[in-house]
């Protein structure tokens, strides 16, 4: 709370952790083994991806007629079996 100049996000997140009882502990990149670790990966190039947005079921479902588990239901609901 020291700070002049501090932005209002900082100043939120101070009163935030104000109400919390909490203790920072440090630890040296040597006594960190998986910071310490990921620290040393040499940075790979980014390759940059396009997401499909498409769904594998949904090209079925709009073929069917009627839902897939169709069959299923109307068997557990008649106890008849589908006639294929």
């Amino acid at each position: 709370m020291g700070k002049k100049d501090a932005k209002a996000r900082l100043i939120q997140w101070i009163l935030l952790l104000q109400e919390i009882d909490l203790k920072i502990k440090d630890k040296k990149g040597v006594e960190n083994v998986v910071a310490d670790h990921l620290c040393r990966i040499p940075n790979a190039s980014m390759q940059i991806t396009l997401i499909n947005e498409n769904f594998p079921d949904e090209q079925i479902l709009a073929m069917c007629k009627e839902p897939l588990y169709a069959d299923i239901v109307n068997y557990l609901a008649t106890g008849q079996a589908p006639s294929d």
